[in-house]
């Protein structure tokens, strides 16, 4: 205990010099240098509304859409590709699936200690309105979809780890919930990236034609929904026990 509390104290003390260091004494000089060129470029365009713009009003996010867009949307499409991949890999026939969940119903209900499922139940509200803020107001600060539902998808695995797989999929949070949720935000983003080529007979992508910032928050509200169902998609069909899938499949080799 005294241990891991010196080394703790260590870690922070350490962490403390070299911040103090680096901002407040600007040992590094970062400071005395000049703004390159390409840094330079990408201020003083990044909020020009004119052509092809996401006119966001943060310079991070403006960048990334306006330069990079059409690299996050196939980002979706690749993650797209690999959770239809992990359900194909470990996809089930009808008959498997009922087996399966017959099986599982027979698992004693197992879960941590009181405190451990309570400090999990505070930490997990925390991180969902931390992740629903990132997402809500990626548009204005830096942030995202990706990044909430990749923070929203933590929570899920610590409240796989304090409560097993078990409990939520009783409590209602089925393989087939989380992949029309999956679906659904899918289909906000989709709609988000053709709706400037079917109502202004604009190009694709071209979300500035779109009232407001009315693009930009529909991306990142669907990225959200997409990433965090898609990880929990991921998890569910990688939580099945692996006795129950090798006895489900060798009768089938059977």
């Amino acid at each position: 205990m005294k241990k891991d509390v010196f080394v703790a104290l260590s870690l922070l003390t350490a962490f403390l010099f070299i911040s103090y260091a680096v901002t407040v004494r600007d040992v590094l000089g970062i400071a005395e240098n000049p703004l390159r060129p390409l840094g330079e470029f990408y201020l003083s365009h990044a909020f020009a509304h004119e052509g092809l713009t996401s006119h966001s009003p943060e310079v991070v996010t403006a960048i990334v859409w306006n330069y990079r867009g059409f690299d996050t949307l196939f980002e979706t499409f690749v993650f797209f590709l690999a959770i239809m991949g992990a359900l194909s890999v470990l996809r089930l026939t009808r008959e498997q699936g009922m087996e399966v969940r017959a099986l599982e119903a027979r698992e004693p209900h197992r879960h941590m200690d009181t405190i451990t499922r309570t400090t999990t139940k505070l930490v997990v509200v925390m991180i969902v309105s931390i992740s629903a803020s990132i997402a809500l107001h990626g548009h204005l600060t830096p942030g995202g979809g990706f990044q909430a539902g990749s923070a929203m998808a933590v929570a899920t695995l610590l409240l796989f780890a304090a409560f097993s797989k078990f409990t939520l999929e009783r409590q209602g949070l089925t393989l087939r919930h989380t992949i029309s949720a999956y679906a659904l935000g899918l289909a906000i983003i989709l709609a988000t990236v053709i709706a400037p080529v079917l109502l202004y007979g604009g190009k694709v992508l071209e979300i500035d034609l779109l009232p407001g910032e009315t693009g930009l928050f529909n991306l990142d509200v669907g990225e959200y929904t997409a990433v965090t169902f898609g990880f929990l998609t991921v998890f569910l069909a990688l939580g099945v026990p692996e006795w129950i899938f090798k006895l489900v499949l060798r009768r089938e080799v059977k």
